[in-house]
């Protein structure tokens, strides 16, 4: 800023140049010009120290230390691919209600967002036909499991149906296996519940094995591919219910039969569940979570017994084609950490990665740790922090270059993810995206889904990755965002 002039006119001129002025007037002019300075400056500061502009430009050292930073926002990353969605189920609409006195025209559709009995959607896939995902809905006087596919361009959408849902199970498993889309559905039997097995090729469904699962209280259940074999894990309980367990079963996923047995794949002595797969050169990565042994803490002052919070980790198996392990587990995050949610993903250089929430806070809390950790054949790299939040809930969803995190108010936010498990800029909300949830995901493209009534729309958005510094790029002085 302009340094304030010390020099002040004199209110009149002496007629006569050469005529000496007064001493006493000029000593009195100069007092009055150094308190108006004095006056100006500590005002200026007084302002500024408000957070609000002062009266005037200031001198710059008389700024403070502090540097000013100016924001820049950043540009949005994500576009709609296509115009309209594509519906499952029958959204209901509702007229907004007429403003007084407003003309003809102003009344506008709008949806509930929130409605009893919606259309369910299971975890997204692709395959090389697009995107496909499991969903339920209501009909038949229950629901009808069902496998959504949809074009990469967001176009083109389909829903096969599987069958009738009996019972209250989850919406179907899907896998991605070249042109097709494998699925897993649960239903009833005399044993507890088992797994059909299936293949959609456009609209054609081939069913495979059905599978015994027990009685026991999970539904997780998860299946995948690698060269000509594939396999299906989930987790039960021991016959005399003391212990949980990680079973697994192969097959042909292009005959769609048996390849072997279901048997238990995690160790004897451990509680596992919660099991994952993912495809890697030769074979699979498998992944569950271990359960310790839960303590109760103590009060020593009040004497009174707490919630027992059970230590939760992560191992990783590699397995063959068929399903057998080539190595011995070995746990990927600290034994005596609190896993409570995990997500995996291939990368392109034959490991993965794994993202998980790890929060040792009593159930039914929300917020915690949100990690990464990249796991190859040859070792574990170092678990990195991030983002660390009171407000993220459920598990973080990792995808091809792209983790997504969501809220319990609030957007969902995105961001890129390098092959090791490293962040690159920040998770941001996208304007397009909104509170949608991402399904599934491209390094380009998002599935990205929204309720609407009863009905769910998926649409595909184009995303551009942040490049490395993306996010020091949007500001001045290269200071990150709060």
């Amino acid at each position: 800023m302009p340094p304030i002039s010390p020099k002040i006119p004199p209110k009149s001129s002496p007629k006569d140049p050469t005529e000496p002025r007064d001493a006493g007037s000029g000593l009195a002019g100069a007092a009055l010009a150094a308190f108006v300075i004095a006056v100006i400056i500590v005002g200026v500061r007084y302002w500024g120290s408000r957070g609000e502009p002062g009266p005037g430009p200031v001198d710059a050292g008389d700024a403070g230390d502090a540097a000013v930073v100016e924001e820049k926002p950043l540009p949005p990353r994500c576009t709609a691919v296509s115009a309209e969605p594509f519906v499952i189920g029958e959204p209901q609409a509702a007229k907004a209600p007429k403003v007084p006195d407003a003309g003809e025209g102003d009344e506008e559709e709008e949806f509930d967002e929130l409605a009893p009995f919606a259309v369910e959607l299971g975890r997204g896939t692709t395959f090389e036909g697009g995107f496909a995902v499991g969903a339920l809905r209501d009909g038949e006087g229950g629901s009808v499991a069902m496998v959504a596919t949809l074009g990469l361009d967001g176009r083109g959408g389909k829903l096969v149906r599987l069958g009738r849902s009996r019972g209250d199970f989850d919406a179907p498993t899907v896998s991605g296996y070249k042109g097709s889309v494998l699925a897993a559905m649960l239903e009833p039997n005399a044993g507890g519940r088992s797994i059909r097995l299936a293949r959609v090729s456009g609209e054609q469904v081939t069913w495979g094995p059905e599978l015994s699962e027990g009685r026991d209280e999970s539904l997780a259940v998860d299946l995948a591919a690698s060269g000509a074999g594939a396999v299906v894990v989930w987790d039960d309980v021991s016959k005399d219910g003391k212990q949980t367990m990680v079973m697994l079963a192969p097959f042909d996923p292009e005959t769609m039969k048996a390849k072997g047995e279901p048997r238990p794949v995690s160790p004897p002595k451990q509680d596992a569940e919660t099991p994952r797969l993912a495809a890697r050169p030769g074979g699979l990565w498998l992944a569950y979570v271990v359960v310790g042994t839960a303590k109760k803490p103590k009060d020593e002052d009040t004497g009174l017994v707490g919630e027992a919070i059970a230590p939760r980790w992560i191992e990783v198996v590699p397995l063959d084609e068929h399903g057998a392990a080539v190595a011995l587990p070995r746990a990927v995050t600290p034994k005596d950490g609190h896993a409570l949610a995990f997500d995996m993903e291939p990368s392109e250089d034959g490991g993965m990665v794994v993202t998980y929430r790890d929060d040792d806070t009593p159930s039914g809390s929300s917020g915690g740790r949100v990690m990464s950790v990249s796991v190859r054949l040859s070792g574990i790299g170092e678990a990195r922090l991030l983002t660390e939040e009171p407000s993220s809930a459920g598990v973080p969803d990792l995808m091809p270059g792209w983790l997504a995190v969501s809220s319990l108010s609030g957007a969902t936010r995105i961001g890129t993810m390098t092959a090791r498990g490293e962040l690159v800029g920040e998770l941001r909300p996208e304007p397009v995206l909104g509170n949608g949830e991402v399904l599934a995901a491209t390094r380009a493209a998002l599935l990205v889904a929204r309720p609407a009534g009863k009905a769910m729309k998926l649409s595909v958005m184009q995303c551009v990755p942040d490049e490395p510094g993306a996010a020091d790029a949007g500001l001045e002085g290269g200071t990150p965002p709060p």
